[in-house]
């Protein structure tokens, strides 16, 4: 059954031969037709091959050329865009951890000009955790 099947599809793919024939009928008119006819003589039909000038030819390599630039570009933008896409992403990756720190901690402390610890004060933290959070908004 199989090799059946196989032969047949073999059999499909292979191209069809039609012979056409031409003959002239009592009237002196001229016919073609796939089936001979008493008189008809078989012609031999060649496919037609068109020649292309030059500046033709050389217009499609300038166009293939210019698709070839294009394509480039647009792989080039693709990457381009790509990567700020990551950095935007990076970017806000670390301001929403620093949000999650605000959420995180209770008490802030910072550096004064002798190098000592000293606590920040609770408006200023709610200021700084307010612009992240607004910087958030903008940029996310």
């Amino acid at each position: 059954m199989r090799l059946l099947l196989l032969l047949l599809c073999c059999g499909a793919s292979l191209p069809l031969h039609a012979e056409i024939y031409r003959w002239v009928d009592a009237n002196g008119q001229v016919h073609f037709g796939e089936r001979a006819r008493p008189g008809a003589e078989a012609i031999e039909v060649r496919p037609q091959v068109i020649e292309r000038d030059q500046h033709v030819r050389d217009g499609e390599a300038d166009m293939q050329r210019l698709l070839e630039v294009r394509a480039a570009e647009r792989e080039q933008r693709n990457a381009q865009l790509a990567a700020r896409r990551q950095q935007q992403a990076a970017r806000c990756q670390q301001l929403r951890q620093r949000l999650a720190d605000f959420q995180r901690r209770t008490y802030w402390y910072e550096e004064d000009a002798q190098g000592k610890r000293v606590e920040v004060s609770p408006a200023r933290v709610r200021e700084a955790e307010a612009a992240v959070r607004q910087q958030i908004a903008e940029q996310c």
